[in-house]
C-alpha cells in the first residue's frame, strides 16, 4: 500500500512539474514573440512603450477615458508624423494619415479586416452576435456576393420610397418632445436620437412596429446598449471571459441574455416574413426582403436562417449607432456655434418654408445643413479610422511594412484640413479640384472602396429629415458643465450624451 501511494504521489508530483514547465515555455515563448515584435518594427516612430509586455496599453486607456482615440492619433501625428507605432501586447498597431497610402490599402481587397477585432463582433462571451454579417464578414468573396445582393434596397429609387415613413418618424419625433420642450428639463438628446434612429431601421428596413419614441420599456436601445459595452470591453479586456468575479459573471451574462434577445426578435420577423412569402402575399422591397432573396441565391454557400439574422443584427444596431451619434453632435455644435446655427434655421426657412411633409426633393436642396453633417462627420465619425492586415509588403517612403501588419488609416490632420479643429462647415465648399482632391482619401466618415458603409446615404436623407423638422419647432440650448470630447462604445459618442434644455419655437 505505502509503494503504490509513493507511486501515485510521484505520478501527481511529476504532473504538476509537466504543468509548471508547459506554462513556463509559454511564457517564455510569448515573452520572445513580444520581443520579435519589437524589432520587426523598430524603425517605425512611436510612444516609448510604458511596459514591456502591454506597451501602450495604460497610455491608450487613460486617453480613452478623456476622449475618443482619434485625438490621441492627432496627437501623436504632430510628434511622429503621418505614420506612427503603438504596441499593445503582442500587436502591434500602425497608424498613417497619408491620404495616398490610405487610399492604396483601402482600395485592395487583398488587405483585410483584423480577425482579431471583427471575431469580437462575431461572438460576444461564446454568444453569436454579428456573426458572418456584412460588417463583421472575414471573407471578401463572400462578402461582395452578400452585398450586391443587398445593395439595391439602398439604391436611390428604394431611398425616395422612403421619404413617407421618414416623414410620420420624425413628426412622431417632434410630438414625443413636446413633452419636455418646456426650457427646464436636461433632456439627454443621445438617448432620444438613439430612438428615433432605431425607430426608423425597424420601420424602414424591417417593417418592425417598434415605437421606440414613446415607449420608455421597449428593451431594444437597452439590449444594443449592453452588447455594444460587451464588445468594447472585450476588445479592451481580452481576460475579460475568464475573469471569476460574481461582477465580471453577471456581467457576461447580461451581455449574452441581450444579444440573444436581438437575435430572436430578428428569427421571429424573419420566420414571419418567409410564411408570408409562401402565402404569395405582396411584401416590402426593404432590407428584409433583399436579405431573404440573398438567402434564396446563395442557400447553396451555407447562408441561411443564422446568416440572416447575422444581417438583421448588424442593420438593426449599425443604422442606429451611426444616425443616432450624428445627429447628437450636430445639435452640440450648433448650440456652440450661434452663427452657423442661424445659418441652417436661415435655411430651412428658405427652402421649406412652413412645409409639414418634407420630400426628397426637399432634402436634396438643404446644401448648408448637408455641409453641417460633413463637418460633424470629419471632426466626430462613427468610427475613427479603418483598420486593415496588409495582404503583402508595402513600402511608403522609407518604412517597410510587412505583410500581415495591421494598419489603422486615419484623417483630420493639418496637412489635409486648414486648422483642422476648428468646426467650419463652409471648409466643404470646395474652391477648386486641387483642394477637394488633397481631401479626398483623408475624409472616410464612412470608409471607401471595397468595405464603404452601405447605409451612408440612408443616414444622410434620415438625418436631415430630423434636424428639418426639429430645427423647425424647437430651440436648444445645451447644459452648462458638460465635455464636448467624444467617448467610444465601438462607434464615437458625444461624452455626456448632448444634454439640452428645449423650448418650443
Amino acid at each position: 500500500m505505502a509503494f503504490h501511494g509513493s507511486l501515485v504521489l510521484a505520478v501527481i508530483t511529476y504532473a504538476i512539474l509537466v504543468v509548471i514547465a508547459s506554462v513556463v515555455t509559454l511564457l517564455i515563448a510569448y515573452l520572445l514573440y513580444i520581443k520579435y515584435t519589437h524589432i520587426k518594427y523598430r524603425h517605425i516612430p512611436g510612444p516609448q512603450r510604458s511596459s514591456f509586455i502591454f506597451g501602450n496599453d495604460v497610455m491608450l486607456r487613460e486617453r480613452l477615458e478623456e476622449d475618443a482615440i482619434g485625438r490621441l492619433v492627432y496627437d501623436m501625428y504632430k510628434k511622429y508624423g503621418m505614420i506612427h507605432k503603438w504596441h499593445l501586447l503582442h500587436r502591434v498597431l500602425i497608424f498613417v494619415v497619408d491620404s495616398k497610402l490610405v487610399k492604396t490599402i483601402l482600395t485592395n481587397s487583398l488587405h483585410t479586416k483584423p480577425p482579431y477585432d471583427y471575431k469580437k463582433m462575431q461572438f460576444v462571451f461564446g454568444e453569436r452576435l454579428g456573426g458572418t454579417g456584412l460588417v463583421s464578414e472575414l471573407d471578401h468573396s463572400k462578402y461582395e456576393k452578400k452585398r450586391s445582393l443587398i445593395n439595391p434596397a439602398f439604391n436611390r429609387k428604394y431611398l425616395m420610397g422612403l421619404i413617407d415613413k421618414f416623414n410620420t418618424s420624425a413628426d412622431r419625433f417632434v410630438q414625443n418632445l413636446m413633452f419636455v420642450a418646456d426650457g427646464q428639463q436636461e433632456v439627454c438628446m443621445l438617448d432620444k436620437f438613439n430612438a428615433v434612429a432605431l425607430d426608423n431601421i425597424g420601420r424602414v428596413g424591417f417593417s418592425m412596429q417598434l415605437d421606440v419614441i414613446d415607449d420608455p420599456n421597449c428593451p431594444f436601445p437597452s439590449a444594443i446598449e449592453t452588447v455594444k459595452k460587451g464588445v468594447m470591453e472585450t476588445l479592451l479586456k481580452p481576460w475579460l471571459w475568464m475573469v471569476p468575479t460574481e461582477e465580471a459573471a453577471n456581467f457576461r451574462t447580461e451581455v449574452r441574455e441581450a444579444a440573444r434577445l436581438i437575435r430572436n426578435a430578428g428569427r421571429d420577423i424573419i420566420l414571419e416574413r418567409m410564411a408570408s412569402r409562401r402565402r404569395g402575399e405582396d411584401v416590402p422591397k426593404d432590407i428584409l426582403t433583399h436579405i431573404l432573396n440573398a438567402s434564396d441565391n446563395l442557400s447553396n454557400q451555407g447562408f441561411g436562417m443564422e446568416e440572416m439574422i447575422d444581417e438583421f443584427l448588424t442593420f438593426f444596431i449599425a443604422g442606429q449607432e451611426t444616425t443616432g451619434s450624428l445627429l447628437s453632435f450636430t445639435i452640440q455644435q450648433l448650440c456652440r456655434y450661434p452663427d452657423v446655427y442661424e445659418k441652417v434655421k436661415q435655411e430651412l426657412d428658405e427652402k421649406l418654408g412652413d412645409k409639414k411633409f418634407v420630400s426628397y426633393e426637399d432634402i436634396m436642396k438643404l446644401e448648408y445643413l448637408m455641409l453641417v453633417l460633413k463637418e460633424i462627420l470629419r471632426l466626430f465619425p462613427p468610427a475613427q479610422g479603418a483598420s486593415r492586415v496588409l495582404g503583402f509588403d508595402v513600402q511608403y517612403e522609407q518604412y517597410h511594412l510587412p505583410k500581415g501588419t495591421i494598419v489603422m488609416a486615419m484623417g483630420l490632420m493639418d496637412c489635409y484640413f486648414d486648422n483642422p479643429e476648428e468646426f467650419r462647415p463652409e471648409r466643404f465648399r470646395y474652391e477648386d479640384d486641387e483642394q477637394r482632391m488633397r481631401s479626398m482619401y483623408a475624409y472616410i466618415p464612412f470608409s471607401f472602396g471595397h468595405r464603404s458603409c452601405i447605409g451612408q446615404q440612408f443616414a444622410y436623407i434620415e438625418a436631415r429629415m430630423i434636424l428639418a423638422k426639429l430645427l423647425r419647432s424647437f430651440h436648444f440650448k445645451l447644459v452648462p458643465g458638460q465635455r464636448f470630447t467624444a467617448s467610444t462604445r465601438i462607434t464615437h459618442r458625444p461624452r455626456d450624451g448632448c444634454l439640452t434644455y428645449i423650448s418650443q419655437l
